[in-house]
């Protein structure tokens, strides 16, 4: 099994990429093994639809995303992920959360068609957004420490524009036994980051009790924020 932490470290300006960095950085301090490239496809689409209630007042647009994304290590599926819509805050003034849907669906002609179905028959239900992918994306091993590093692209075809790079570290243990708890393990990634010396990054963490499909909402979620 593996924990993973995502780790997201924006562009500057839009004619530099912080790629380099990261890489020389990882392969100095560490001497990463080499793992196999890898690849991300995401397509955002947000609600059209009002949330209903007293006609009198104002109707803010539901904030509900759908992502068509295909992951890192899942050669087999994509997923759709619908996030819900903001809630009222709690009563202690919080705001409220509700876990986000996930489907897997099979990579390939599935996938396609759910995107070809969302721009044309649900077009007027949800509105096609910014869209990001991760091509020719790094893979290094440090111990038992896996790392991804991918430039995160904006755009589809040949007009893209680089956001920023993606950094995924996780924690690979072989089985389940002695396996440190959750926030331990988390506290010994950031370690590992941390130790690169790289500032400016995000930090995204697995959610608490939130179910199946971890990693999708894991990736997701920081890729609504880039939104």
């Amino acid at each position: 099994m593996s924990t993973p932490v995502l780790c997201f470290l924006p562009t500057t300006s839009a004619d530099t990429s912080p790629l380099p960095q990261v890489i020389s950085r990882l392969t100095t301090i560490y001497n990463p093994s080499l793992l196999p490239n890898w690849t991300l496809k995401q397509r955002l689409f947000r609600s059209t639809a009002v949330w209903s209630g007293d006609p009198t007042a104002s109707k803010p647009r539901d904030s509900r995303c759908l992502q068509v994304i295909s992951l890192p290590g899942h050669p087999q599926d994509s997923y759709a992920v619908i996030t819900p819509s903001e809630q009222p805050a709690t009563t202690e003034g919080l705001p409220a959360t509700a876990a986000a849907t996930v489907i897997s669906i099979p990579i390939g002609p599935s996938t396609d068609e759910l995107n070809q179905l969302l721009l044309t028959r649900l077009g007027p239900l949800w509105q096609p957004r910014q869209s990001y992918s991760v091509v020719d994306g790094l893979g290094y091993q440090v111990g038992d420490f896996r790392i991804r590093v991918g430039e995160v692209r904006q755009g589809i075809g040949g007009s893209q524009l680089v956001r920023g790079v993606a950094i995924e570290i996780a924690l690979i243990t072989p089985h389940d036994d002695g396996v440190e708890s959750r926030e331990e393990t988390e506290q010994m990634i950031m370690s590992f980051w941390e130790e690169l010396g790289l500032t400016g990054a995000k930090a995204f963490f697995l959610d608490r009790d939130r179910g199946d499909f971890q990693d999708a909402r894991l990736w997701c979620r920081m890729l609504t924020l880039k939104s």
